[in-house]
């Protein structure tokens, strides 16, 4: 036995992340340990419950009947699993495990999630490299419980995104009605309380959508790297028109904007960087105190990065929290949380996007004193 090829082999198998990775690993391991025929490996995919990852590994030459013999024992083996009698595999297996051939069943909770098969033109093949083969089954049992864990966690994710996608498009359609139709009846209405009453309405739909964009922007992305359109744009443009759609709440609020914006032209894609802005002038309203003062600059480094840098003068982010706020569904302060506070979801985006800008976004807050977010992208993205 070649103690450097088991070392090797173990170190390979530790390191496997899916399926047909372990199932390669697994099939050239037992080729260089054990100097067999052939080597080959039938793993089960949990998602699908087949035995779809399936890699051979032999020898340059070896005679027509161990070709034969591997053969039908690969049909056997999936003519048992269609039929679904676990038994009848392990029986199968304790059969034909003897002489020139190792066969090991490779299982996850108690029950059958693959096998391996090594073969040999020696006949004493099973007596020589039996023990070792056993040993080394646990390492590839565990590796595959592993794999499966976080194949299974990837799905469950999977189907809450999908869930929240599906339910969210279910509810833009009749707030888009409930919007459209308060802002008629607020148009022709005489009454200035009724009038109160339906731009409410209006802004508390229009808050809603905004939440459900958001959620539907995170289930478009979480599983997809995000595709930027990129094109020449003037974020100070941007910055203006995106502080216009703020100005009713602005002046209910008595916040002051206090902005200096370089001129510049930098490669981005301007539907998603205009997402980031509004978020972060979003948050930034938010969070202020009435009669308080929001500063924005933007400028260019020493490294040729476009800087967007926001502060304002709300109740700041314990040192604790500023780890969680970029993370998707994560909320800071909840028991002091109001309804205009949001879903953990606005910042995690906005790191998204400007990850795929290939910037970053930071933050630097001390509590009842306010915070200061600001992001970096290359001004020449290509």
């Amino acid at each position: 036995m070649d103690k450097k090829a088991v070392q090797k082999f173990l170190k390979k198998i530790n390191r496997t992340k899916n399926y047909i990775e372990l199932a390669s690993t697994i099939s050239e391991g037992f080729m260089n340990i054990t100097d067999a025929a052939a080597c080959w490996s039938g793993i089960l995919d949990a998602a699908t419950n087949q035995i779809t990852s399936r890699k051979s590994k032999s020898a340059e030459k070896f005679n027509s009947e161990i070709h034969t013999e591997i053969k039908n024992i690969k049909q056997t083996v999936l003519d048992l699993y269609e039929n679904f009698v676990i038994e009848d595999i392990y029986d199968y297996f304790t059969m034909i495990s003897y002489g020139n051939k190792i066969i090991l069943p490779i299982t996850y909770k108690n029950n059958f999630a693959g096998y391996i098969g090594i073969i040999s033109s020696d006949t004493d093949f099973h007596n020589k490299h039996s023990d070792i083969a056993d040993i080394l089954l646990g390492s590839i049992n565990a590796r595959y419980e592993i794999i499966s864990l976080i194949e299974e966690k990837k799905r469950t994710q999977q189907e809450r995104t999908e869930f929240l996608a599906g339910i969210s498009h279910e509810f833009k359609t009749p707030l888009n009605s409930i919007i459209g139709f308060s802002d008629i009846l607020a148009e022709r209405t005489q009454n200035p309380q009724d009038a109160k009453y339906l731009e409410n309405i209006s802004q508390s739909s229009m808050y809603l959508m905004e939440l459900i964009q958001n959620i539907l922007d995170y289930s478009h992305s979480e599983y997809k790297p995000l595709e930027l359109k990129l094109e020449r744009i003037r974020p100070k443009q941007i910055i203006e028109n995106t502080l216009k759609n703020f100005e009713e709440i602005r002046k209910e609020k008595n916040i002051i904007f206090n902005y200096t914006l370089g001129d510049i032209i930098i490669n981005a894609d301007a539907t998603k960087l205009k997402q980031v802005i509004y978020n972060l002038i979003s948050n930034a309203i938010k969070f202020s105190k009435e009669n308080s003062t929001i500063s924005i600059v933007t400028y260019v480094n020493e490294k040729q990065e476009f800087i967007f840098e926001i502060q304002d003068k709300g109740d700041g982010i314990n040192k604790k929290d500023i780890g969680k706020i970029f993370n998707f569904f994560t909320q800071i302060n909840k028991q002091q949380m109001n309804s205009q506070q949001g879903q953990g979801i606005g910042l995690a985006l906005c790191k998204k996007i400007l990850h795929a800008h290939r910037g970053d976004i930071f933050v630097k807050s001390k509590p009842r004193h306010g915070s200061t977010f600001w992001f970096s992208i290359p001004v020449n993205l290509t």
